[in-house]
């Protein structure tokens, strides 16, 4: 992997050049800790553009949504995603999809933050792209379906040889677009991990804040247990060597992703997104359904699962009429 960063002033260079980024875990991140020099540093592949805008405090990210590590040969494709869950279906449930054939590229393009601001106010983390991982993928959080009820990793299925995940810890949605991790990407970790320290900066979620594996200081193995209930902590990381709010993923048991974040989020930026990004497209869902984008929107709120009853009641529409409307979730 190489870095592949533009920055929107000179000024930049001076943050990479910093050694240390001032920070103590007794101050929260009210505080404001710029992650920009950490991001514009991390070791992005090569399809993958960062661009640091220094006026706004962000940085965008574009790739082709290839990971960089490549695919499995073959993928077990779900002939009906709502039959969930998938592991105790036959083979006859799935389709076999070959991926120097039926992966295209699928671009991700995206803006977060580089002043992440904790807070104790948590925000459940949608289904399609929660954050982008340093291989031009997307991180998706636990679940296969919007009830939050079937873990991707605990729903693993292998037909012939096949798998419905990969040995990564990814696959892509059913269209074959938008690969995504549902757990630790070994293909990244393995080879920058080292069993004796903490684990590198594998990704940036939507709200600022550095992912990581599940190595913690001196390479200890991060567990559940460890983290709070967003799967995160303070403390020092190889970036941020003075400490920084970070996330984990961990092997042990779920949550092996991030299901909540610690940070500020915009909650809208979480609902919807362009094709590609694994996101509903609620005006698409809106029209079918004759109502306001934002009418469907007040209706299902910001919790997780939504509660499509009350979402039709208040829609007059039917509870089957808005399932039937809204688009198979992401794999």
């Amino acid at each position: 992997m190489s870095n592949k960063v533009l920055y929107g002033t000179a000024a930049t260079a001076v943050l990479i050049a910093a050694a240390t980024l001032t920070f103590s875990t007794s101050v929260t991140q009210d505080a404001g800790i710029n992650t920009a020099a950490a991001v514009a540093a991390a070791n992005w592949a090569d399809n993958v553009t960062i661009t640091v805008n220094e006026a706004e405090n962000t940085f965008r990210f574009e790739s082709d949504g290839i990971p960089s590590h490549g695919f499995a040969d073959q993928y077990l494709i779900p002939i009906d995603p709502t039959n969930q869950p998938f592991s105790d279906k036959t083979a006859s449930a799935f389709t076999v999809a070959n991926s120097a054939t039926d992966f295209p590229e699928s671009p991700v393009d995206t803006t977060i933050t580089t002043l992440p601001i904790y807070t104790d106010d948590l925000t459940d983390t949608s289904l399609g792209q929660i954050g982008v991982a340093i291989t031009g993928a997307q991180i998706f959080n636990d679940y296969e379906n919007m009830e939050r009820t079937v873990v991707a990793l605990d729903d693993q299925v292998i037909h012939d040889h096949v798998a419905f995940l990969d040995a990564c810890n990814g696959h892509t949605l059913v269209d074959g677009t938008s690969y995504h991790y549902h757990g630790i990407p070994v293909c990244i970790t393995d080879s920058l991990d080292q069993a004796d320290a903490h684990s590198v900066m594998i990704g940036v979620l939507s709200d600022g804040f550095p992912v990581y594996g599940n190595h913690d200081q001196a390479g200890a193995i991060v567990t559940n247990a460890d983290l709070d209930e967003c799967s995160g902590h303070f403390g020092i990381t190889p970036e941020f060597p003075e400490g920084i709010y970070h996330y984990h993923l961990t092997a042990d048991e779920a949550p092996y992703m991030i299901d909540c974040y610690h940070g500020e989020v915009e909650v809208a930026a979480n609902a919807g997104g362009p094709p590609g990004s694994g996101r509903p497209d609620f005006a698409a869902v809106a029209t079918e359904l004759g109502v306001s984008e934002r009418d469907l929107m007040d209706a299902l709120g910001t919790s997780m699962p939504p509660d499509f009853d009350a979402a039709a009641v208040a829609l007059g529409i039917s509870s089957d009429t808005l399932r039937n409307a809204m688009p198979a979730p992401p794999q």
